[in-house]
């Protein structure tokens, strides 16, 4: 009975002293008026960390973009690559097939994408300097990403990008200017130096967009209109 005391009254300091307030350092613990207690400062991070982080939260985020639609354009590329000429004709149905499924995911990506920029859209100032440069290098790597991926396809089947993707290049054009516009938010200036990259490869635009200038003219100058970047329609208009 006596070492079962012992043990209660063991048992009773140790959690007397783990359930006992932590020690702030900096705070006297003999202060017994309330009122003599100092204030405990907690340090906040400066308002350029939390844009800095922003920032990244932009760029990773466009990153793990193209990472994901080089993944899907790479399973084309090699479907496409393990065709041979004499094939062509009996596969280029599936190939169509595959070829539509896997756009379908590059545009839902992307559309995502445009989701997570367009919530940043009112917390983040202008990105400048360096983060600039990156993300619209990202950016122009993207795009020229699918560009080349269709170009190879077309070249190979033969046909027209309609033929290849019908309705969804719209949908595709649509979700890759949405992202622009969105990114042109961030970034200003964006937008208008793609085009300007993108019209010195016009002749590479017309070889892939073939036949559709007219409906893409159209929704590229609703789509300015719309974000009041009217201005830049002419300028688009003269790339493609």
């Amino acid at each position: 009975m006596k070492f079962l005391n012992l043990g209660l009254v063991a048992i009773s300091s140790l959690f007397a002293t783990s359930l006992a307030a932590p020690a702030i350092h900096g705070l006297p613990t003999d202060v017994t008026d309330v009122s003599k207690v100092p204030v405990v400062h907690i340090p906040i991070a400066p308002e350029t960390d939390v844009l800095d982080k922003r920032t990244e939260v932009v760029y990773t985020k466009v990153q793990y973009t193209i990472v994901e639609v080089k993944k899907h354009c790479s399973t084309i590329n090699s479907t496409v690559d393990g065709v041979t000429k004499g094939q062509i004709a009996q596969k280029k149905a599936d190939i169509i097939k595959l070829v539509k499924s896997e756009v379908a995911i590059i545009v839902s990506l992307i559309h995502s994408l445009v989701g997570d920029v367009v919530e940043l859209l009112g917390e983040t100032v202008e990105i400048v300097g360096e983060e600039k440069e990156q993300i619209i290098s990202c950016i122009l790597e993207l795009i020229f990403e699918i560009i080349y991926c269709l170009k190879h396809v077309i070249a190979v089947l033969g046909c027209s990008i309609f033929e290849l993707l019908g309705p969804i290049v719209f949908v595709l054009l649509t979700v890759v200017f949405h992202l622009l516009c969105s990114l042109n938010g961030l970034i200003e200036g964006l937008l208008e130096l793609v085009c300007s990259v993108l019209g010195g490869v016009i002749g590479l635009l017309l070889e892939v967009l073939a036949g559709l200038l007219p409906i893409v003219l159209g929704l590229v100058g609703g789509i300015l209109k719309a974000i009041n970047l009217g201005g830049l329609l002419c300028s688009v208009g003269s790339i493609l």
